[in-house]
């Protein structure tokens, strides 16, 4: 079990873009071509985003990615926590847990000392020490954003 970051030339790259594609289609309204661009263009830089793969046995499991902004422009708030997504017959395995852990940790080694997430759900990310800031509206609908604080208080 790893969990890897994944450039454009990853082997699971494009399965992860399937994946975003067939979340946000919909949702977002945004075509294969947006999405497979956003990624294509900014995952070989220095800066966020940052996209991550669970993978066992060269399974991927789940993925999650580490944003800027994500859909909220407000630059007091980054990096986001975003994407967290782990595929329907390996879900309610703690999976989830170990993603939100992992992008803890990177948070921490690229010099935050908060991560933020933006969600829908109610008494989910709580339980991964995430602390309910405010609601926002977007235009993808109203969100509650989150945020955790990453060092320890003295």
């Amino acid at each position: 079990m790893a969990i890897i970051q994944i450039n454009n030339n990853n082997r699971y790259f494009q399965e992860i873009i399937n994946i975003y594609y067939q979340w946000w289609g919909n949702i977002k309204k945004l075509s294969y071509e947006e999405i497979l661009s956003r990624y294509t263009n900014t995952l070989n830089t220095q800066t966020l985003p940052k996209l991550y793969a669970l993978i066992i046995n060269d399974t991927l499991i789940g993925t999650y990615s580490l944003e800027a902004k994500d859909d909220i422009d407000n630059e007091s708030y980054t990096p986001y926590l975003a994407n967290v997504y782990i595929k329907e017959k390996y879900r309610h395995q703690g999976y989830s847990k170990l993603l939100i852990q992992d992008a803890k940790n990177k948070s921490i080694s690229l010099g935050y000392n908060t991560l933020f997430l933006h969600s829908h759900h109610l008494n989910y990310y709580e339980k991964y020490s995430f602390t309910f800031i405010k609601e926002v509206s977007t235009k993808y609908g109203n969100k509650r954003i989150y945020s955790c604080s990453l060092k320890k208080k003295n």
